[in-house]
């Protein structure tokens, strides 16, 4: 699942500290991998991938790891407000899935 995070002209991650941004107060997290403006970190056991798309807007996306959908839910939430606080109240989650109506190949 692609998590697209709309206006999010202000976030830029310069260095894996300010990857490390996107992890929600009280809750266990790490940088595992960084490069170029993107990078993966690890969240309550679970890895996102964070880059920049080909139109320059960020996304995220849940790579690695199971949990209960609901506390997924809770945790991508906790993430948005982390960045909404850092970067701006302004941006906004918009989710798209992998689904096409294209043969899977």
């Amino acid at each position: 699942m692609k998590l697209i995070l709309l206006n999010s002209e202000k976030v830029d991650f310069k260095a894996s500290h300010d990857l490390s941004l996107v992890i929600p107060e009280k809750m266990k997290g790490k940088v595992i991998n960084y490069g170029q403006g993107e990078g993966q970190v690890e969240i309550e056991g679970i890895v996102f991938g964070f880059y920049v798309g080909d139109d320059k807007k960020y996304y995220f996306s849940f790579e690695e790891g199971v949990m209960e959908w609901e506390r997924v839910k809770v945790l991508v939430d906790a993430i948005l407000n982390k960045i909404q606080k850092e970067f701006g109240k302004d941006i906004k989650l918009l989710a798209k899935g992998p689904l096409t109506n294209e043969a899977d190949i």
